[in-house]
Parts: structure tokens; C-alpha cells; sequence
């Protein structure tokens, strides 16, 4: 949804979007913290994205609540800890998937791969993971962001 403007059902779109992406994984912490609270191996996984990092103009709804899904699972780490509950953070480019649609995502990263890596590096103990791209806009600093803002975006 580039232009909120553009329909006047993209601000009902837009709140759906907010609503699945953000909404609803702070609304599920939240319940769950408690019940977690001393469970041997308690984690909770959140799944933000490659553009939560560097956003794509195209898509800033959806950018903007996974920049917000990182921040917060962020800021849950650190306050879980407390409670001996994991936060894990999944950041994934695009992967080639029908979850969209068939045909989507044509260009993204093959699923086996994506999935093979992250399951490793899950049980290895790793809190935030990352995949091709996403791993990269991941660890960048600031002006590797911007190069790659722009290059999303020409």
C-alpha cells in the first residue's frame, strides 16, 4: 500500500495490516509472558523482516510494523530475561513461497535453504537470525542501509 490515499479503504487496510503484523504478536506476548514465566525452554518467536532495516516505499505499512515488531522484541528480550523466557527474533528476505500467491515471490530465497539455515542457528542458541539479504541489512550500518534504501527504491 503505497498511498494511504489512493482508496478510501486503504486506511482499513492499513489498520488490518498494523493489527496482524504488530497488534497481534505484543497482544500474544503479553498473555503468554506469564504463563512462560520459569517453563524449561520457554521462547517466544517474533518474525519481522529484512525491511524492517531498510524499508521498500512500496510496502510502508507493512515496513513500518516490521520495524516495530524489532524494536519491541528488542525491548521483550531484555524484560524476559527477567523471567527466563526467550525472545527470539526471525528476520527473513524474501523467500520463494506461495504465501502470497504462487508465483510472488519468484525471486526470493529458496525456502529449504532459509529454513535449513534458521532451524541451525535456532539450535545453536542464536536470539536474532537473519538470511541473505535480511542478514546483511541486519548487521549494516547506517550508510550500507542508505545505499540499500536506494537501491529498493530508485
Amino acid at each position: 500500500m503505497a498511498d494511504l490515499a489512493a482508496s478510501p479503504h486503504a486506511w482499513e487496510q492499513a489498520h488490518e495490516e498494523i493489527a496482524i503484523n504488530l497488534d497481534a504478536p505484543i497482544h500474544l506476548s503479553a498473555l503468554l509472558l506469564k504463563h512462560l514465566q520459569g517453563q524449561p525452554g520457554a521462547t517466544i518467536l517474533n518474525v519481522t523482516s529484512g525491511l524492517a532495516f531498510a524499508a521498500w516505499a512500496a510496502a510502508p505499512v507493512y515496513c513500518a510494523t516490521k520495524a516495530a515488531l524489532h524494536s519491541f522484541t528488542q525491548s521483550l528480550r531484555y524484560e524476559a530475561a527477567k523471567l527466563g523466557v526467550a525472545i527470539v527474533e526471525i528476520v527473513p528476505p524474501a523467500v520463494n513461497t506461495d504465501l502470497s500467491g504462487a508465483g510472488q515471490h519468484p525471486h526470493g530465497e529458496p525456502v529449504a535453504a532459509f529454513a535449513d539455515s534458521v532451524l541451525a542457528r535456532l539450535a545453536a542458541g542464536g536470539l536474532e537470525i537473519g538470511y541473505g539479504s535480511a542478514e546483511t541489512r541486519r548487521l549494516a550500518g547506517r550508510e550500507q542501509l542508505d545505499a540499500y534504501f536506494h537501491q529498493l527504491n530508485p
